[in-house]
């Protein structure tokens, strides 16, 4: 069992979203928050469960990062379509996180694996909390796009920090078969 905690958590989170989307459409914020900040602070638990007990899986790998994204795409898209956040929003977390998979993906291929670094964390953190306070608080559009705004600066900075690392990789990957040994 123990083994498989950090899995079921990541399982749990991704099965908390539909409720976490009913509440939020029902205007029911303080649940919503009470649900997302749950997922959050699930996201650091089955991470250092999983690297504690040394049960880090192929498919903790790839479904806690869905779990994390998913719940705050879900978020961001329903701020936009209850009124109270830019769509552009939307489309600039969309196109930072298709360029982190595909970057992943092509270190992949190489047989380099990325972890998330602290840039990566601090981005995830601000947008986590701002999304909880933005639901306890029942902001409306200008403050939303405000806070929203700068965690997006935040994800961009952070996506200009990893590619930056991904051309360093491979940079030395290429060298590493340039001379073995």
């Amino acid at each position: 069992m123990k083994r498989h905690l950090p899995n079921i958590i990541t399982v749990l989170r991704l099965f908390a979203i539909p409720f976490f989307i009913y509440f939020m459409l029902e205007d029911r914020l303080f649940i919503s928050a009470l649900i997302y900040f749950t997922a959050a602070v699930s996201d650091l638990l089955d991470g250092y469960l999983a690297r504690k007990w040394k049960v880090v899986s192929n498919f903790g790998k790839l479904a806690d990062p869905l779990a994390d994204k998913a719940i705050q795409i879900a978020a961001l898209l329903l701020f936009c379509i209850l009124g109270r956040l830019h769509f552009a929003f939307i489309i600039v977390l969309f196109i930072k996180e298709s360029l982190m998979i595909l970057g992943s993906y092509l270190l992949y291929k190489k047989k380099i694996v990325v972890y998330a670094l602290w840039y990566g964390k601090a981005a995830t953190l601000l947008l986590n909390s701002a999304i909880t306070w933005i639901l306890l608080l029942d902001l409306q559009i200008r403050p939303v796009n405000i806070i929203i705004g700068i965690s997006m600066f935040m994800e961009l900075l952070a996506l200009a920090l990893y590619t930056k690392r991904y051309f360093e990789l491979k940079k030395q990957k290429a060298q590493e078969s340039e001379n073995p040994g």
